[in-house]
């Protein structure tokens, strides 16, 4: 087990690389670059590898040297506006955030287009006052829910654990959004667009959220030396009425996630190993045949079949007996 406290993270070494397994605190560009000695990947990484390929990992990577430039995606800056806000109150709120004069209410012209590209180019993230008052409506939605007022998203945030993996020896890395200081709840800010049953199910799948949990849970047992007894999802409309709804991962898809982080640290490493970073039909040189899904095929074949009886429905009586 390693000695860590939450109360007085680690900060980065002087080398400038990580070499030992720890709880730190980390600014979330170096967080998301490659902070450690050897390669490291965290939860979004390996959810690419999973849900895609290790080619659609590794292009946008900071392992790739020829990575393009990340391009500035709007609907990111409110939620981490919202994270910031919400988890961490507003102190050094404008060192991170800078918020679009009043004098443009786009980015049409030249120079508002200027002024933004040059805000991200000092590092800030650029929000406008509709961001500020979503966000508003969003924390005092939150503040209004019971398991919110009891606590459920109190704890240590900002810490970053980092470790390497016991079979491959490759560094992983998680930052819960909230680290308790001593039970096994772990909770989860997650904005979202709403919060009906589909949606959340639709969320669950679609962004592999069982997955960065069962990361969570490896990072408290291998960094904490405890085990996570829960993961909580705490979602929250970005838009009003701003519902607000907490759920629970089960026990079942935890393991699912955490099955399929082993694959997906297994294909990391190998590329690592071997340079090289394939796409969805891995090695292969040769073709390969595609087949209709079933709920395709099938469709097809009901329909076919009620052609083919109309037809004969269709057949003069004549003709039967010729």
């Amino acid at each position: 087990m390693v000695a860590v406290t939450l109360h007085n993270p680690l900060p980065m070494p002087l080398s400038g690389k990580i070499s030992e397994p720890g709880v730190y605190s980390l600014p979330i560009e170096i967080y998301h670059g490659q902070p450690t000695v050897g390669p490291s990947i965290s939860s979004s990484g390996l959810r690419t590898i999973w849900s895609q390929s290790p080619a659609h990992y590794f292009v946008d990577s900071a392992l790739n040297p020829k990575r393009a430039p990340q391009p500035d995606r709007p609907a990111f800056a409110l939620g981490h506006l919202a994270h910031k806000l919400l988890l961490e109150g507003s102190e050094g709120l404008s060192e991170e955030f800078v918020t679009r004069p009043e004098q443009w209410s786009d980015w049409r012209t030249k120079d508002a287009k200027q002024w933004r590209e040059d805000m991200i180019a000092a590092g800030k993230t650029v929000i406008t006052d509709a961001d500020l008052a979503a966000v508003t409506g969003m924390a005092e939605a939150l503040a209004r829910h019971p398991l919110v007022e009891q606590g459920i998203l109190d704890g240590f945030v900002e810490r970053s654990l980092l470790w390497k993996d016991a079979q491959t020896g490759v560094w992983l890395k998680s930052r819960p959004d909230v680290v308790p200081n001593a039970s096994g709840l772990f909770a989860d800010l997650k904005t979202t667009a709403s919060v009906a049953d589909d949606d959340l199910e639709r969320s669950l799948a679609g962004f592999g959220y069982h997955m960065q949990a069962a990361l969570v849970g490896m990072a408290s047992e291998a960094v904490l030396g405890r085990p996570m007894e829960e993961f909580a999802l705490v979602w929250v409309e970005k838009a009003p009425p701003h519902c607000v709804r907490i759920t629970v991962l089960t026990g079942a898809d935890l393991d699912r996630g955490r099955m399929q982080l082993r694959r997906a640290i297994d294909q990391f490493a190998h590329c690592v190993e071997t340079g090289v970073w394939p796409g969805p039909g891995g090695d292969r040189q040769d073709a390969e045949y595609l087949t209709l899904p079933p709920w395709a095929a099938k469709q097809i074949d009901q329909r076919l079949e009620v052609i083919a009886a109309e037809a004969n429905d269709n057949t003069p009586n004549s003709e039967i007996a010729a």
